[in-house]
């Protein structure tokens, strides 16, 4: 599965994204349902039916479906997942109103009329545990079957282990859940610089049902989309 994120966040973004899946380089697409450029987001998606769409659930560095006490006075998240991440840990004050903004972006993306399929995390925030306990009900109700983890091969470097950490305490209970996950998942050790031979590599390394993401419109030094449909086919 190739994987495009931050759908929505601009039209750059959203204009690379239909690109990217109209060569043939591109499945499925991670949508940020608050962002300014949604609905011209929704727009690519019904004209593009085979292009699978997906809730990229944002909790930070993004801007929230309400003012809340989880956001400043512009609706927008902290910009640092660290910090964020400890605040939702620490402050039990905010876990109702995280437990409604996770629900509302869920509702919205329902909402735009897409049918549940996958959800994901910008930043990759839906593994910190309690967001993940918080959402589980709430993407069961609706009807999701699909998250994603972060396993990616590699050597040992702080972030990639602390997503390795986080997606092994979150895999029993996605288990228990019933909601799928793929076997190995690229792009964390790439983010933003995604090149060709970063995409060989995780080609090269593909084992089982794997997920290559990227951020089309956004990444220094792109793939080429036929490079990409070439490699995939190789």
């Amino acid at each position: 599965m190739i994987t495009g994120d931050d759908f929505g966040l601009s039209r750059t973004i959203n204009e690379a994204i239909e690109a990217y899946h109209r060569a043939g380089a591109l499945h499925q697409a991670s949508l940020m349902v608050a962002e300014g450029h949604v609905d011209y987001a929704a727009e690519i998606a019904r004209r593009n039916p085979g292009l699978r769409t997906g809730l990229h659930l944002t909790l930070c560095h993004g801007r929230a479906t309400e003012t809340s006490a989880l956001t400043d006075e512009h609706g927008r998240f902290t910009g640092s997942p660290a910090l964020a991440g400890l605040r939702y840990a620490f402050d039990w004050r905010l876990h109702e109103p995280l437990r409604l903004e996770i629900r509302r972006q869920f509702e919205r993306f329902v909402a735009l009329g897409f049918p549940p399929t996958y959800w994901d995390g910008h930043t990759h925030l839906h593994l910190h545990p309690l967001i993940l306990h918080l959402t589980l009900p709430i993407a069961q109700e609706f009807g999701f079957k699909f998250t994603r983890v972060m396993r990616e091969p590699g050597p040992v470097a702080l972030i990639p282990w602390i997503f390795q950490r986080l997606s092994s305490i979150a895999i029993p209970a996605l288990q228990r859940a019933r909601i799928g996950y793929a076997d190995r998942v690229f792009g964390l050790r790439a983010t933003g610089r995604m090149t060709e031979s970063a995409f060989q590599e995780a080609v090269r390394c593909a084992n089982g049902l794997t997920e290559i993401y990227f951020h089309p419109g956004a990444e220094s030094s792109p793939p080429d989309p036929q490079r990409i449909v070439d490699l995939l086919q190789a």
